[in-house]
């Protein structure tokens, strides 16, 4: 994959303030050094790493849900098209919304800790809320613009709800990989499906999520906070503009 460098002069002043207080940029970086690794893709679930094939719902000609893209094959060299979700978090957010189930339905199975990485991640991720405060994407202001407010409500028996705002958009299924430091979610729309590598901070109150190879997301990075609430407008989650 190519190493892509985020360019923080590019945030606006008062996103710049609000990461002051929160070290959110040592943490993007550290996680963009891990995410920049050639590393195979991987199923997130509790367990084995196996390779995976590519998701069913990312697939061309799909209702403006995706693009397509050039991926380098970090093993072979060769070039190969493959398809990127349009939406950094949903489809069904933004200007213009699109919002198309997944024909296959999301199947949330128990969360099964095995390790002690694996406890603190189903730990922290099903407290309260997880709300996205600042959101970049490379060559895509406009995400910067419309994701804070997205947030995640995950729960141990598997399942999660997501929306945005006061607004929900659906219930999925969410799996992890302690040892990757990942979480998989399988959405209930079609182009919502993710996997995302976090670094949870020591307080347990804030995480970096970056995107991974499998849905060639590794250009968005996330910061989130956690909340007992859902929020109704940008204030109450530090923001501003």
């Amino acid at each position: 994959m190519k190493l892509e460098t985020l360019n923080f002069q590019e945030l606006k002043l008062t996103v710049l303030q609000i990461m002051k207080k929160i070290p959110f940029l040592l943490l993007a970086l550290g996680l963009f050094v891990f995410a920049c690794q050639n590393n195979k893709t991987t199923d997130p679930s509790n367990g084995s790493a196996p390779e995976v094939a590519p998701p069913s719902d990312l697939v061309p000609g799909t209702d403006g849900i995706t693009t397509k893209i050039q991926v380098v094959d970090t093993i072979t060299g060769k070039v190969y098209n493959a398809e990127r979700p349009k939406a950094a978090i949903s489809s069904a957010i933004g200007a213009n919304p699109i919002i198309k189930e997944d024909p296959k339905k999301p199947e949330p199975l128990p969360l099964k800790p095995e390790t002690p990485q694996q406890e603190r991640i189903v730990r922290v991720l099903s407290s309260n809320y997880w709300v996205v405060q600042g959101l970049r994407r490379i060559s895509d202001t406009e995400s910067s613009r419309e994701n804070p407010g997205a947030w995640f409500k995950f729960r141990p028996d598997g399942s999660y709800d997501y929306g945005h705002m006061q607004n929900k958009i659906g219930t999925g299924a969410w799996t992890i990989d302690g040892k990757a430091g990942t979480v998989h979610l399988d959405a209930p729309l079609l182009g919502d499906d993710r996997e995302w590598k976090m670094q949870i901070a020591k307080s347990e109150d804030v995480m970096v999520w970056v995107g991974t190879d499998r849905y060639h997301t590794t250009n968005t990075t996330a910061k989130l906070i956690n909340i007992l609430f859902i929020p109704k407008n940008r204030k109450e989650i530090g923001i501003e503009w």
